[in-house]
């Protein structure tokens, strides 16, 4: 049985991402955790926001729990044992947007679960989950989640990998220009290789790969507004949320139309 936990505050994006957990809950059994921290959230809203779970997904187990301390910390260690930790915020202000006293990003970058972030303007869209396949291993652990996504919700997986010419490093009759073929040539090898191992896991998985010219960030952004959700892999290697998260994570998150997954590189999947 899947193990969700939702920060809830009673505010807009946590309202919007509790109907993203209700709507993904009545696709399967499932325990729902809705967790606030303090004493700001009268019991009468987090009961009527149990119930607007339960009238949608009749079986699943929900209960709430109050916590006492600071954010985001009180919130990451409730989810410690959790399959997946969501969190709801407003669309190009993820830096301070929901859960009073609470940076959306920094609880993304520290958490060592799945987290989803769903923005306030989130609606229901049946469209694939689009995974952001990169070079670099950061998505090794998103891929395969993304698979077992888009499965789960009988839905389609897209890769994605976006890719720009290099920038020559060296000048004068020195410098020498990569070629434009050879350089797409070795991006599709990516993308290529990470289809095949998806294939081999889920070979009845409706599956497409995009290819295409231009930062990741845009990329991912433009196919927001059509898909169920973007999944991102990241790194956990630092101590400030820009170094563990990167740009393109960020950028993802402040204006991403749909809800977006951040995958720790240390996750083994849902």
């Amino acid at each position: 049985m899947e193990h969700i936990v939702l920060g809830f505050d009673g505010t807009e994006p946590s309202l919007v991402a509790l109907d993203w957990v209700a709507e993904r809950a009545a696709r399967g059994a499932c325990r729902i955790e809705i967790v606030t921290i303090g004493d700001h959230v009268p019991d009468m809203v987090i009961r009527d926001a149990e119930q607007r779970i339960t009238d949608r997904a009749a079986d699943a187990d929900v209960i709430w729990r109050r916590l006492s301390g600071r954010m985001p910390d009180s919130l990451l260690r409730a989810a410690e044992d959790a399959d997946l930790l969501v969190i709801g915020a407003r669309r190009r202000r993820p830096v301070r947007s929901a859960l009073t006293g609470w940076l959306p990003v920094r609880t993304v970058s520290r958490s060592h679960v799945p987290t989803v972030v769903v923005p306030n303007e989130w609606t229901v869209n049946d469209g694939p989950v689009v995974v952001g396949v990169d070079d670099d291993h950061s998505s090794s652990a998103a891929v395969p989640f993304a698979a077992i996504e888009a499965e789960a919700s009988g839905g389609s997986l897209s890769l994605l990998h976006a890719w720009q010419m290099p920038i020559p490093t060296t000048e004068g009759a020195g410098a020498l220009l990569a070629s434009p073929t050879h350089v797409k040539d070795a991006h599709r090898e990516v993308l290529d290789r990470a289809g095949e191992a998806i294939a081999d896991e889920h070979p009845a998985l409706t599956l497409e790969k995009s290819l295409v010219q231009d930062s990741p960030s845009s990329a991912l952004v433009a196919r927001s507004a059509r898909s169920s959700l973007i999944v991102l892999g990241t790194h956990q290697r630092g101590l400030l949320e820009s170094a563990i998260l990167g740009s393109v994570c960020q950028d993802v998150l402040a204006s991403s139309l749909s809800p977006v997954c951040v995958v720790p590189a240390t996750s083994s999947g849902s």
